[in-house]
């Protein structure tokens, strides 16, 4: 039974700590990914405008231009947008059919959106690829669209993105791609690259009365927080208002590592300590069982080397045992972890398993220290007299 249970030890101390050095490598792997956007030198404001004065789009669309003045007006402030979405503050997943009025070729497409003004992608640093920004004359005339690079592969197959004209919408309108642009992260750090579409913000029928402002400053954004505060306050007084830096904002984002890593590392140092214990117990005891055993051995020729190897063979087998059922389960537990996890991490990533696989052995080695000196201090003729 005290077999039983060290080995039930050993298989759960495997399980934990391969979770926790997934985690571990997760939030490594999630630490050197940029979310395709400048936030070390931007500003993400979060306006709420009271419903009852701003009823209409060009309500809107005024306190956005008047706020978009006063804040490139902030010495220090080079680029200033407004948009329905910053990334990791909300999310508008569209699934809609798309009609290419070339060859009439109907597709079904996926995408997020959003409704940007035209200085959006400067201000966010986001790259532009192909074609060009929305410009003030964007303002629903002629419906344009930007789309990312993952859009383009996705969907247009070899054609020219740019002054490529696709029917979409509730009314089935034509809209021109005018710009391509990289892919950005919306929602996770560690999600796969998905189709993007912008719209000018101009050219919506916008409604909502929540609107976010990105800020790109010359200085440290920390010490512009409370002139953007007091210029989007003199744009609207009655508003409600959130100004923090971009860094701060998305700062969630990483927050599933680093939950994860701490809990499991914690969880899996217990585990390992009290496997130590265990194996420590239970092989002392065995020791203390044979002595009477090991002292024949020894007064009828036994080398250290043969008491060693007799000693070392039954922490073997309970080790093996241990991380043979702590890997068969661990291949099949850590599966649904897998949500957490950046692109090209694994559940069954071979060098956490490796990792784990060494820190147990290396745990059986020193819980197996003290029994072998106990084996090789045994006097045959001490084990005589006690018998």
């Amino acid at each position: 039974m005290r077999r039983v249970l060290v080995i039930a030890q050993i298989a759960v101390s495997f399980v934990v700590l391969t979770t926790a050095a997934l985690f571990l490598e997760n939030l490594a792997r999630s630490s050197s990914l940029g979310p395709g956007f400048d936030v070390r030198d931007t500003i993400h404001a979060d306006v709420y405008l009271p419903p009852a004065r701003y009823k209409e789009s060009r309500d809107i669309n005024l306190f956005a231009e008047r706020a978009l003045d006063g804040l490139l007006g902030i010495p220090g402030v080079a680029h200033a947008a407004a948009a329905r979405i910053i990334p990791f503050t909300d999310n508008t997943t569209f699934g809609s059919q798309i009609t290419f009025q070339d060859n009439g070729e109907k597709r079904q497409v996926g995408f997020n959106w959003n409704a940007v003004t035209p200085d959006y992608f400067r201000a966010m640093d986001i790259p532009l690829l192909r074609g060009r920004a929305f410009g003030p004359h964007d303002n629903g005339a002629t419906l344009v669209v930007i789309v990312n690079d993952v859009f383009v592969r996705q969907y247009l197959g070899t054609r020219e993105p740019v002054g490529t004209t696709f029917l979409w919408g509730p009314d089935r309108a034509a809209h021109t791609i005018v710009g391509v642009v990289r892919a950005t992260k919306n929602m996770t750090i560690g999600e796969n690259p998905w189709p993007q579409l912008y719209e000018p913000l101009a050219q919506i029928r916008n409604d909502r009365t929540r609107i976010q402002f990105v800020i790109r400053s010359a200085v440290a954004p920390a010490e512009q927080i409370a002139a953007v505060r007091q210029t989007l306050r003199q744009a609207e007084p009655s508003a409600g208002l959130e100004v923090e830096t971009m860094f701060a904002g998305i700062g969630f984002a990483f927050l599933p590592s680093q939950v994860g890593a701490a809990l499991m590392g914690s969880v899996g140092a217990l585990a390992l300590f009290l496997s130590l214990i265990g194996l420590y117990g239970v092989l002392a005891y065995s020791i203390t069982r044979r002595t009477r055993e090991i002292g024949v051995r020894v007064a009828i020729g036994a080398t250290p080397t043969q008491v060693s190897r007799l000693v070392l063979a039954d922490f073997a087998r309970m080790l093996a045992v241990g991380i043979a059922i702590g890997l068969a389960v661990s291949l099949m537990a850590t599966r649904p972890l897998a949500i957490f996890f950046v692109p090209g991490l694994r559940p069954s990533d071979p060098a956490s398993f490796a990792a784990v696989i060494a820190v147990l052995g290396a745990t059986g080695v020193l819980a197996a220290l003290g029994p072998l000196r106990r084996a090789l201090r045994v006097d045959p003729l001490e084990c005589l007299r006690s018998e």
